[in-house]
């Protein structure tokens, strides 16, 4: 006679193996849906963060240890580009993939003005909005069923040309605004953004507001698939902070001398965004989302380097950028070059640090490729480099045909490999460098190295081409100096 084992078990553990099994196969099912299913997306951006304002750039006095740890445990990129050193023209690219050339944005949105006497050029106009034939990132998402939110900063058109128009199921305080009034209540003219100004109170610092509402929605949204675009406006002018964190820097430093970059007003916004970030991360860790959710931290182009208008004058300019050259609305590396994070433990499995030359608007074409959409031929899916792959070699441009209140003149620029060309079109000028040895642009090498300074002018001026770019012209009323 044959004895089943499962026989001389008892009852009790015969249903303990049953659990046991079904757990392991719920657990098993769930790993294999975590792996093959779409991931939440949040896109968070900084305003004027510059490359070097973050600890894991470099940065000795700023601390951002949140932004430290989400870099451990993803990818952190050091060759990484905003599309262009002004807001507008970046965030036309960060939600559309294209490049600015193409949105026809490639100023800030009113910021090109007709020109000065003192002006030689005269620069062609712009779009004032974001025009309705861009597809947004949340409009393509939409059709894989992703719910799609909007907190913060927009500056790409109000009206029908607002988040809420564009794609997004939900906007909160993304608007034609470029700058809030104050980054304590009530932000902007009382009554203009409700949704902000009902819900806070007086001493609310904005940051903290915008955060908190991406959280409720994180947590209404966690048995559905969401992509959320977070922009905040710090640490863009008006420099303001909380007191605590002020406090906490100049005794730091020892003395509040401003002329010490980045200044403790700044380091102490910046920090408020690390706090913010980190309440994302901890939320998503609470709702066990965390392992097929991506996030991805940038800034919109390069820190402030200079004092602002009259009107934001205070505090400014709050940072310097470290080793690179000039700041916000220049096309020199400071103005440009940007921190990039990306975490998505389902598919990063490993923290790593990444050479690879990227733009803003390849986030777009990243967004799709995950998600089995149509890219852009502006940009490449970063996808492979979270595998462990190579992106092929390009060339990539940037252009920004304008005057602006930075101080930079009309110019465009092209780097390919560890190459980078500047051109200046007041006086046909162009300066030529080798980034890897000269990561601060400071050797003009287009004297010594003329084949290498014809060979990049061909193919800038080929891709200024392709794009259809509009160029400055003579400025009929200028007068010499």
């Amino acid at each position: 006679m044959k004895i089943s084992i499962h026989n001389l078990l008892n009852p009790k553990l015969k249903l303990f193996l049953v659990f046991l099994a079904m757990s392991s196969q719920g657990f098993c099912q769930k790993q294999h849906q975590t792996k093959n299913a779409l991931p939440n997306i949040i896109m968070i951006v900084a305003d004027d963060l510059g490359w070097y304002d973050l600890e894991s750039y470099g940065n000795g006095f700023i601390e951002s240890p949140n932004l430290t740890k989400l870099g451990n445990e993803g990818i952190r990129f050091t060759n990484a580009y905003a599309s262009a050193p002004l807001c507008s023209a970046s965030r036309s690219s960060l939600i559309t993939g294209l490049h600015p050339i193409r949105t026809n944005i490639t100023e800030h949105i009113h910021g090109n003005q007709p020109p000065k006497p003192t002006e030689k050029l005269m620069t062609p106009p712009i779009s004032q909005q974001l025009d309705l034939h861009h597809k947004t990132i949340a409009e393509a998402l939409k059709t894989k069923n992703y719910k799609t939110a909007f907190f913060g900063k927009w500056h790409l058109g109000g009206g029908k040309f607002a988040p809420h128009h564009r794609g997004f199921d939900v906007n909160i305080a993304g608007g034609y605004n470029g700058l809030p009034n104050s980054f304590f209540y009530p932000f902007f003219e009382e009554g203009s953004k409700p949704e902000l100004q009902t819900i806070s109170k007086e001493g609310d610092y904005l940051t903290d507001v915008l955060t908190s509402k991406a959280i409720e929605y994180i947590e209404n949204q966690k048995d559905s698939t969401f992509f959320i675009s977070l922009n905040y406006y710090a640490p863009h002018v008006p420099i303001e902070a909380k007191k605590e964190l002020i406090e906490k820097y100049r005794l730091k430093r020892g003395n509040d001398d401003e002329s010490i970059m980045p200044n403790i007003y700044y380091a102490a916004m910046v920090e408020s965004i690390d706090q913010n970030v980190g309440r994302i991360m901890q939320k998503l860790d609470e709702l066990n989302l965390s392992e097929n959710t991506l996030i991805l931290f940038t800034s919109d182009n390069g820190g402030l380097h200079v004092p602002s208008l009259p009107e934001f004058i205070k505090h400014t300019p709050p940072t310097n950028n470290g080793p690179l050259r000039e700041g916000k609305g220049f096309v020199y590396e400071g103005g440009i070059r940007e921190p990039l994070i990306i975490k998505w433990p389902a598919k990063i499995k490993k923290s790593a640090v990444n050479a690879s030359v990227v733009m803003g608007q390849d986030f777009y074409n990243t967004f799709m490729d995950i998600a089995a959409l149509e890219q852009t031929t502006d940009g490449v899916s970063l996808l492979p480099l979270f595998e462990g792959k190579h992106l092929k070699k390009r060339g990539v441009l940037w252009h920004l045909p304008h005057y602006n209140h930075q101080g930079s003149k009309p110019s465009s620029a092209f780097r390919e490999g560890n190459w980078k060309l500047v051109y200046t079109y007041e006086d046909d000028h162009y300066e030529l460098f080798n980034l890897k040895r000269d990561i601060s642009e400071t050797h003009n090498l287009a004297q010594k190295k003329t084949n290498k300074l014809n060979k990049l002018k061909t193919k800038m001026q080929s891709m200024l081409k392709q794009l259809n770019a509009k160029f400055p012209i003579p400025n009929p009323n200028y007068i010499k100096g």
